[in-house]
């Protein structure tokens, strides 16, 4: 559903009435998060889940193709690599912690509106994603030297695909803000496997937790791809 929405966004944007001086160009900008700050809203059995802060500073990076369609608005449409997750105390014994998190690829689309030749606009649109790598950590009564630790490629234990929608503020050529907020379930309650008593068990069957994150960004140098106002003017007569 989501990917329906976003190709029907894509595809819809209204037509503009543009002079040939009408400023039209196509970009690519390479960046990546200076840091995420995530929370979730999390329950358990039917009772709400404290989360806590988590800070990602690292491995947070991606590109996007622009078209700045005119001076006031664009879209974009690229890839990232992001690591995201979350922290909770989600056992009886609330000095027990779990920290949760998947490196996942995303590919969102979003809108521009604002000053374009200055950078200066807000944004927002959505995204799909996909995680390929997933980490557990358990931390029993608190102690971090009493840890458990698992590591997944391609894992059952969270959804094969999100969805998340996101907004922001770009503030000139290099920063950023924006937040985004996933739609589904981080984790995947149909995911099977057994105990150490060989029993088999839903870990996640009654676990429901949607994250939300903010993060500040920052944009390398664009590479400019094409550019009307730069064109060189044809001579008279030329086709």
């Amino acid at each position: 559903m989501i990917f329906r929405i976003l190709c029907f966004l894509l595809f819809s944007v209204p037509a503009i009435s543009q002079s040939p001086a009408t400023r039209k160009i196509w970009y690519t900008t390479t960046g990546g998060d200076a840091g995420i700050f995530s929370l979730a809203s999390v329950e358990m059995d039917g009772r709400e889940v404290r989360p806590i802060l988590r800070f990602s500073p690292v491995f947070n990076f991606g590109s996007n193709l622009n078209w700045d369609y005119a001076d006031f608005g664009g879209l974009y449409l690229g890839w990232n690599i992001r690591n995201i997750g979350l922290i909770t105390r989600d056992s009886i014994n609330q000095e027990d912690k779990f920290k949760r998190r998947v490196y996942m690829l995303g590919l969102p689309v979003g809108f521009k509106f604002g000053d374009m030749k200055r950078d200066r606009f807000v944004y927002f649109g959505g995204e799909v994603g996909y995680p390929f790598h997933y980490k557990e950590k358990f931390f029993a009564d608190g102690d971090r030297d009493r840890k458990i630790r698992k590591r997944e490629w391609f894992s059952e234990r969270v959804e094969t695909f999100t969805s998340a929608v996101f907004a922001g503020i770009h503030f000139n050529e290099r920063f950023s803000i924006k937040a985004q907020y996933f739609l589904n379930n981080f984790f995947n309650k149909d995911y099977v496997t057994t105990d150490e008593q060989g029993n088999t068990i839903r870990p996640y069957a009654n676990y429901s937790a949607n994250l939300f994150f903010v993060t500040f960004g920052y944009d390398f140098p664009v590479k400019r791809i094409w550019d009307r106002k730069k064109q060189p003017a044809r001579k008279t007569g030329e086709l």
